[in-house]
Formats: structure tokens, sequence, C-alpha cells
């Protein structure tokens, strides 16, 4: 994939929040850390299924199922059967192989690019920012991922959890993430993603925090620890950087 310079400016960013606004114009990022699911790809299909593979395997009935599972998008994996299932953490192991029984073979295809995110990304490259993927997903997941929807070429740095789920805490991936780009935490650098957890892990780590509303989250689970930034759409990430 070729990733041509795209013309933008701040007059076309008119549904950003004032207050965003007004802080993209004060603070100059360098390095942007991005979530995987919830804010560069519609994840759920893949997730939801995999879960409900898990459950028909297991023979779980019908009305102990949990009636929402899109908390399963986002948080470590192990957590969410823990949380969800009330399964110990040898369970939630034993959970993870069968839930990656249907992800290693189909779960991890389903998904969808959001709109305006190709564009996005490739301006806030060509406009000399860092990018770098900081997702809880298996890295071997994600870099999957990235190969398939073209964007490679895009990120300095991949990090995800081990296949084992060391690494899978947002904090331990934003720390190794700045290790391997050499880096000390820094305001310049943001962590951009749609759960609470993102933003805990960056407030944890010394780093901007950016919460996306078209994903997965609602703005009320960023209450008690609200981002530097709220973004709406995609395109309003091009405010990160300046012309």
């Amino acid at each position: 994939m070729i990733y041509q310079p795209l013309k933008f400016t701040f007059a076309a960013l008119l549904t950003v929040e004032e207050e965003n606004y007004n802080t993209f114009n004060y603070m100059h990022y360098t390095h942007l850390f991005f979530d995987l699911d919830g804010t560069l790809i519609d994840s759920k299909a893949g997730i939801l299924n995999s879960v409900k593979y898990f459950m028909d395997k297991t023979n779980i009935p019908e009305n102990e199922r949990p009636e929402d599972l899109n908390p399963f998008i986002g948080p470590p994996l192990r957590d969410s059967f823990r949380l969800l299932f009330g399964l110990s953490a040898d369970e939630a192991e034993d959970a993870t192989k069968i839930y990656r029984e249907y992800y290693s073979k189909s779960g991890f295809k389903e998904y969808q690019v959001y709109p305006g995110i190709e564009e996005t990304l490739t301006f806030l490259k060509n406009s000399g920012c860092s990018l770098s993927l900081v997702t809880s997903k298996a890295e071997f997941y994600a870099r999957m991922i990235v190969k398939a929807s073209g964007f490679s070429g895009l990120f300095d740095a991949i990090s995800g959890c081990m296949l084992n789920g060391e690494r899978s805490k947002k904090h331990d991936l934003i720390l190794y993430t700045l290790d391997q780009l050499k880096l000390k935490p820094s305001k310049s650098v943001i962590m951009i993603g749609d759960r609470y957890l993102d933003v805990e892990g960056a407030h944890a780590s010394g780093i901007s925090s950016a919460a996306v509303l078209y994903g997965y989250g609602d703005r009320s689970e960023f209450d008690h620890l609200p981002p530097d930034l709220f973004v709406n759409k995609p395109e309003e990430l091009r405010c990160l950087v300046k012309e």
C-alpha cells in the first residue's frame, strides 16, 4: 500500500468539542499510541463469536450466559472470563484456550476497519508523528490484523500481550512500548483508546490520554478518571498534529 499525503486544515474540524480544540492548540504530540479493538477496528463479531463458541462447547445453559458480552471487547481476555463467568485463574486459562480454537481460525478475520481510520493514520504518519499499536490483544493476532489491514508500514512499534497472558495490562504495555522506542514518559506521548483501561494505563504511565467515543466504551466510564481529550470520530484525531 502506498500512502499519499492528505491535505487537511483545522477549519475542517468544527465538530471537535471546544474543550478539546483548545487543548489540541496548546499541546504538541509526537508519539501516538493506538489501541486496536474499538479504536482502529470494529472487532465485535470475531470476539463475540469466539465467546459464544466457548459457551456452546462447555454447554453453559442459556439462562447462565451473560446478557451483555461487549465487556469482552478491550480488557485482557482472561480478566473478562474471570469477571463475567466467575472463573478461577485456572478455569480462565482453559476458557482462553477454547476461545482461541475459534478465534485462531476465523475470529481474528471477523472485523472491519472503522471508516476514516486509514486516511487518518496516513495523515498523522505523513505529518511526522510516530505511531505505535498498544493493545491487550495477543501480539501474535494483532500483527496478523495489522498486516491484513495494510497498516504494517505505519507503525513504529506493535505491542500486545503474550499468548500466555503476560504483559496484558495497559500500563505494562505502555511502558514496554516506551522502552522499545527508547522514550521516557512524557505528555507529548498520548494513548488513544475507547475504554477506561486505556486512560488508567496512560495516567499510571505518565503520558497523555484520549478517549474515542465511537468504539465500545461509554463516556460515563471515564467519569472517575477523565482523559485529556475526547474524540467523537476518527477524523478528529488529525487535530493531534499541527500544520
